[in-house]
């Protein structure tokens, strides 16, 4: 009698639970959520993905970063919908485009996920319009239970015009009953050596942001190549976890002297900022930006770099602050 009586609680639990998680998220209900896992990801190359949804697929550009360097970009397109409130993630690609990064990396992208995106895969439509390689790291997993509904993702997406030669998830630690955070690596092979590019997008609380740069620097620190470490952090620049960031790798914006707002809260008040891209000693900021749009309630944030060491790569005894551009900064 107990058995049968437990087994309903749990039912009823479990019912509940999926109801509370999905509402929020304009999920379809009934769907299971679930975390994600450590894992190797797979990159697509840009003819494997596929080209239907948007209006009119771009050719890509030659890139726009200074000579000698490279352009990098950290965008939260807040699944393609914009502070109007429309869903429209061809003005989001149109953003990326216009900006000429070599490599992006960015945050809320959904695959599959939910009505508030239409079920699209966000992650082969913006790669496909755009002509670029491009990874994706899940930090969400949603089963629909619906027959045909399949399963949707939410989560990190990196597009590069170099080839990338390998990536994967790097679930961070989060508190019971909050969202999920991961970050996605990927190893990018660029014209001036391999970089290792980090791909994040925070938690809402203190205790949980302290926790997941930790991990995030633990990772960077056994790097082996000069990395670069992007997205949206929730949290201000005086805020204790991004002085932690920022005594450890170079924050480009402060570098360069632009602390401009990067999230719309109202339209009465001012942007705080509190999307980053941050670079380790093997790199140097030579030029950043913060990019006006209203594609989504994050305005995205670009910074040309120029690689001055190939980082700690033990089989050569090459170590990081040997520069190979001498001459090219002034």
């Amino acid at each position: 009698m107990r058995r049968p009586m437990i087994l309903a609680f749990l039912a009823a639990l479990l019912i509940f639970g999926v109801a509370y998680i999905a509402i929020p998220w304009g999920l379809a209900v009934p769907t299971l959520v679930l975390p994600t896992g450590k894992a190797a990801v797979q990159p697509v190359r840009p003819d494997e993905s596929p080209r239907g949804g948007l209006k009119t697929p771009l050719l890509p550009d030659e890139g726009t970063g200074k000579a000698g360097g490279i352009r990098v970009m950290s965008y939260n397109i807040h699944h393609g919908t914009g502070v109007s409130g429309e869903l429209d993630l061809e003005k989001v690609a149109a953003v990326i485009r216009d900006v000429g990064a070599d490599i992006v990396g960015l945050q809320e992208v959904d695959r599959n996920f939910s009505k508030r995106s239409a079920y699209q895969d966000q992650a082969a439509l913006l790669a496909a319009y755009l002509g670029m390689e491009y990874v994706y790291g899940q930090s969400i997993t949603v089963r629909h239970l619906l027959p045909g509904m399949g399963t949707g993702y939410y989560g990190n997406m990196i597009l590069s015009r170099y080839p990338i030669v390998e990536s994967s998830i790097l679930p961070l630690p989060t508190s019971w009953g909050a969202e999920p955070r991961t970050a996605l690596r990927a190893l990018i092979a660029t014209p001036y050596g391999e970089l290792e590019v980090w791909c994040t997008h925070l938690g809402l609380s203190y205790r949980e942001r302290e926790h997941q740069v930790a991990t995030i620097l633990a990772a960077v620190e056994r790097s082996l190549f000069p990395s670069v470490v992007l997205g949206d952090f929730n949290a201000l620049p005086e805020a204790p976890e991004i002085q932690a960031v920022a005594g450890r790798l170079l924050d480009a914006g402060a570098a360069m002297g632009d602390d401009r707002g990067t999230f719309y809260i109202g339209s009465s008040q001012e942007l705080p900022r509190i999307d980053y891209i941050f670079l380790d000693s093997g790199l140097q900021p030579v030029g950043y930006q913060v990019i006006d749009s209203g594609a989504s309630d994050h305005l995205a944030v670009a910074a040309d770099i120029v690689v001055l060491s190939k980082g700690r790569q033990l089989e050569t005894g090459n170590v990081r602050g040997e520069s190979n551009y001498e001459g090219l900064l002034h």
